[in-house]
């Protein structure tokens, strides 16, 4: 796990990162293990974002970009795109049932695990 992260966060990426090794056998479990990863990436730009409270993921990413400097413009676009899109989707309904091979999901995940050490390691906001 990212040093420095919050243990809710790294909660949510070890599981994550078990949900990624079952989806060799189970191809549903690959969509989950991106979503769990993507929502630690989420918990990480919460607590590093000054007055984060109940902001919308699309305000912390703005945000984040922008005048606090947390994420570079790669980590804003990755999240604005996949974290939003992908967990959006599936937490509002228009995404009921998303299948995706692992070696789609893969790539994803470890984006959201660099993200997190990333973050982690910039000094706090």
């Amino acid at each position: 796990m990212p040093d420095g992260a919050p243990e809710g966060a790294a909660t949510v990426l070890r599981t994550a990162r078990e949900l990624l090794r079952q989806s060799y056998y189970c191809y549903e479990f690959s969509t989950v293990a991106v979503m769990h990863s993507l929502i630690a990436v989420e918990i990480v730009l919460r607590d590093r974002t000054p007055d984060a409270g109940k902001k919308p993921l699309l305000d912390l990413i703005k945000q984040g970009a922008a005048a606090d400097g947390i994420l570079t413009a790669r980590q804003a676009e990755y999240l604005d795109f996949f974290d939003r899109q992908i967990r959006n989707g599936m937490a509002h309904g228009q995404t009921t049932h998303a299948v995706m091979p692992p070696a789609m999901a893969v790539p994803m995940v470890t984006t959201s695990f660099a993200i997190v050490s990333e973050l982690c390691a910039a000094p706090a906001g």
